[in-house]
């Protein structure tokens, strides 16, 4: 029915324009029928009332940011396999850390002395990383990717400390964004825009200013009047790190915030679940009567007559219990009904298994590793989901060198020129291009050891021998460094050709002393 309105509608509409402009009438008629052409676009029918506003991406984060938010880090905390998936995607994307290898060249050739020692300071460094000194800055990368999947975001702030001789003096300090000061919103006075603490310039819509309470506004401090107004820290001093899925976006979106109700509303089934089982368990008969004036006894939760049961046989008791070879007689009229218990059913498991699907979706994970259940998984099948797992880890992977370690090691490098501790060592045009220095860095990123060792090595040489692959990348898949691998290999064969003169000094030795002459005694 609303199809036909529509199409006389549109009838009506082109007739009066044709009278007056044919090429207006085809225009309109055009335009109306590539409108319905889109199902999506209807506003009739069993969908009508799925109509969702159109606002900017800033918009739907302010006002869902709240909720969801709270929603997605109690499931990380409650929720078994929300927790567990965290964790799974955490242990798989940084493992040991993103560990930066140093690039700096000598002609054509590698400066290999000069590598090791930037390697050595950053790792030196990164034991101290950690402003608060609980973790190190790989620590502080794994707690930045959770941050993520629970808050969509999270902010690092720079900080100098000298207090350790020989160490680079930055310092990270780890902010949530819940200490972004809301009041900061709208127009500001000087024409910059304020988006929930974060400052942007109005003409280029880049940050300017981060404005940040003092303390978290959830802490049980803050009414001790610990809170205090909010400090405003120039962006040159924080990176804010957050995946944009949208250009009218300022502020990240929890990465589960897809999965984060079909978690819940599943959690809750399950539970539901276990206490119907739990209630139905602890009956395991009843008892019935056809007389209406039939009493449980005073032993009994519901009360009733006082004393045994009379009828026409005789007094009797009412059973209370079943026990081993017991026979009981019962009152006239009265029988005993075994419980059955049908709970969960047999609908329960592939609900469950459905729902887990729909979440391992969201987490870029194969169900059977969202669900640890790999009981229908054949090989080829579960090879298939680990290889599109690691697509989504190094993305991953990806994300947080972009977004975090790239810049943090601006900072490093730019800390070790500025504290003097980098003299002579590679940075003689630092101050003429500084960015220039982030680009000798490669971060070595976690891999993942070979399904198939055998295959894969055989594919791994070919690639090699037509020039397709290297060494350093294969051997990085495989979570290993290449130049430690041949470094081991020359130590190992250094150590093997000392064993072999050895045994040969030794052979020569028997032989000289076998055919030495024997002095008779």
């Amino acid at each position: 029915m609303p199809g036909k309105i529509y199409d006389t509608w549109t009838a009506v509409v082109a007739g009066a324009l044709a009278l007056a402009s044919p090429r207006r009438a085809a225009s309109y008629k055009t335009h109306r029928e590539l409108y319905r052409a889109y199902a999506a676009g209807e506003t009739s029918g069993n969908n009508m009332l799925y109509r969702p506003r159109n606002r900017s991406g800033e918009a739907d984060n302010r006002r869902a940011a709240k909720w969801l938010t709270a929603r997605v880090r109690e499931q990380a905390c409650n929720n078994s396999y929300i927790a567990g998936g965290i964790e799974r995607v955490t242990n798989n994307v940084i493992r040991r850390g993103i560990r930066p290898q140093f690039r700096f060249t000598k002609g054509r050739a590698q400066d290999k002395a000069l590598n090791d020692w930037w390697e050595a300071e950053f790792a030196k460094w990164a034991r101290k990383a950690d402003l608060t000194g609980h973790d190190s800055y790989w620590a502080l990368q794994k707690l930045g990717l959770r941050h993520m999947w629970t808050d969509g975001q999270f902010l690092i702030h720079k900080v100098y400390d000298d207090s350790l001789p020989g160490v680079c003096p930055l310092r990270l300090e780890l902010i949530e964004v819940d200490q972004l000061d809301p009041m900061v919103d709208g127009v500001l006075k000087g024409g910059n825009i304020g988006r929930r603490g974060i400052e942007i310039d109005a003409a280029s819509g880049r940050p300017v200013a981060y404005h940040i309470l003092k303390s978290h506004p959830g802490d049980y401090l803050v009414g001790s009047g610990n809170l205090g107004d909010s400090v405003r820290y120039p962006a040159a001093d924080i990176i804010h790190v957050y995946d944009r899925r949208r250009i009218s976006q300022f502020s990240g979106v929890s990465w589960l915030a897809a999965v984060v109700m079909e978690a819940y509303d599943m959690a809750e089934y399950r539970n539901f679940e276990r206490q119907g089982a739990k209630t139905a368990a602890a009956f395991a008969a009843f008892v019935h009567s056809a007389y209406p004036e039939f009493r449980l006894g005073p032993q009994l939760p519901a009360g009733g007559l006082p004393g045994p049961v009379s009828d026409t046989t005789g007094t009797q008791e009412k059973p209370t219990e079943i026990q081993g070879g017991r026979i009981q007689y019962l009152p006239d009229g009265t029988s005993i009904t075994l419980a059955s218990h049908a709970r969960p059913g047999n609908t329960y498991e592939p609900f469950v298994k459905d729902s887990q699907r729909a979440q391992s979706v969201g987490m870029g994970m194969s169900f059977e590793a969202f669900s640890n259940n790999f009981t229908e998984a054949s090989w080829a099948s579960a090879r298939a989901g680990s290889l599109e797992e690691r697509l989504s880890y190094q993305g991953q992977q990806f994300f947080l060198n972009e977004k975090c370690n790239d810049r943090v090691m601006g900072w490093f490098v730019e800390a070790m020129y500025l504290a003097g501790l980098s003299r002579g060592k590679g940075l003689d045009n630092y101050v003429r291009e500084p960015f220039a220095y982030q680009e000798v860095v490669y971060w070595q990123e976690p891999g993942w050891h070979w399904v198939d060792p055998r295959n894969e090595a055989a594919a791994s040489q070919i690639m090699i021998r037509e020039v397709l692959d290297t060494r350093s990348a294969i051997a990085g898949r495989r979570v290993e460094d290449w130049e430690q691998i041949v470094e081991g290999q020359i130590e190992e064969e250094r150590r093997l050709h000392e064993l072999y003169e050895l045994r040969r000094e030794n052979q020569l030795l028997q032989e000289e002393l076998n055919n030495a002459p024997k002095k008779e005694i």
